[in-house]
């Protein structure tokens, strides 16, 4: 192994024992798969009452002697189990990194250490790419674990098997969830590297947290009018999806807005992603995987985009040692 490996592998590991020691990351990662699994059991529980609710309706029409083909089966989507455990995900997760990400940076501030580290044959972008190759790490170990629970839970709580294209369709919206998680993860890195004071670096990390994962995607939800009611306000006036489109055609602008806070939150992105990916969104149910991955590229562009601009900005900056010897 070259000293450049062993140099990069070394503070790799070391990132990943600080970060497994550390109380606040501990804290927050067992809240999101405690959340998680709450979702899942709630989603779990409502599919297992609707299935019942249906055998009991059609066990009712049996018993008088009609016809139970009019009663239309409860639609069985058990990727959509899924569906609370990744609004969980969009808001503890964004947390989770930027946690960990200002804890990479201000553990080393507040102990003095960079400079004493700088003193060794070590450049500083190499001991960025190890902070980061290391944290990047524990936090896909904590999305790995909290997804096998959600897959677990599908089987052992929905009683449903996973099939192989399941699987498949798990694992990109994992692979999202990696990038949008290791996005807020730069983020608190960036601003606790660069900002005068650690404090300053932590609010300012939530202050864009706040309008990007909760704000913009809340007033999106709020202005889509099919969002009023719980199943959709054309579907419960039976108006048909053709119908649909025309209405909404004169409401252009007004869509056009509202579209566009919602493309300002990579939340947003990764829930259209995983909602598509999953089949949760109901255009998307029964489609191959390829084609939706084709229609909602635009989100998993967006998505990339920002980590790879935030990781350029990470090691391009340059940065203050005046300002990371102060505190």
């Amino acid at each position: 192994m070259s000293d450049t490996a062993f140099q990069l592998t070394t503070i790799a590991l070391k990132e990943i024992r600080d970060a497994a020691r550390g109380r606040l990351f501990a804290v927050v990662s067992l809240l999101l798969i405690v959340c998680g699994a709450t979702a899942l059991i709630v989603g779990a529980v409502a599919m297992n009452a609707e299935v019942a609710d249906y055998a009991a309706s059609r066990d009712l029409l049996l018993s008088l002697g009609k016809s139970a083909d009019a009663l239309a089966p409860p639609s069985f989507k058990p990727l959509a189990l899924l569906g609370g455990f990744i609004e969980y995900l969009e808001i503890i997760g964004a947390i989770l990194g930027i946690v960990l990400g200002h804890r990479a940076a201000a553990s080393e501030r507040g102990r003095n250490t960079i400079g004493l580290l700088l003193t060794r044959p070590l450049s500083f972008r190499l001991l960025l790419a190890g902070k980061m190759l290391g944290n990047l790490a524990a936090l896909v170990m904590i999305l790995a674990i909290v997804f096998i629970i959600g897959a677990a839970g599908i089987t052992l709580i929905g009683g449903v098997g996973l099939t192989a294209a399941d699987t498949a369709r798990i694992l990109v919206t994992f692979a999202a969830a990696a990038l949008y998680v290791g996005s807020f993860f730069l983020l608190g890195l960036i601003l606790a590297l660069h900002m005068r004071r650690p404090a300053h670096a932590i609010m300012a990390a939530f202050a864009i947290w706040l309008p990007l994962v909760l704000i913009a995607p809340q007033i999106g939800d709020t202005l889509d009018p099919d969002n009023q009611v719980g199943a959709g306000v054309f579907r419960t006036l039976g108006i048909a999806k053709p119908r649909e489109k025309q209405i909404m055609t004169s409401f252009a602008t007004y869509e056009t807005v509202r579209d566009g806070i919602e493309q300002l939150s990579p939340a947003k992105h990764l829930e259209r992603w995983s909602f598509a990916a999953l089949g949760i969104k109901e255009i998307y149910y029964g489609q191959p995987l390829v084609t939706v991955m084709r229609d909602r590229w635009s989100d998993a562009a967006w998505l990339i985009g920002l980590f790879t601009a935030l990781l350029a900005a990470l090691f391009m900056l340059p940065p203050n040692f005046a300002n990371l010897k102060k505190d």
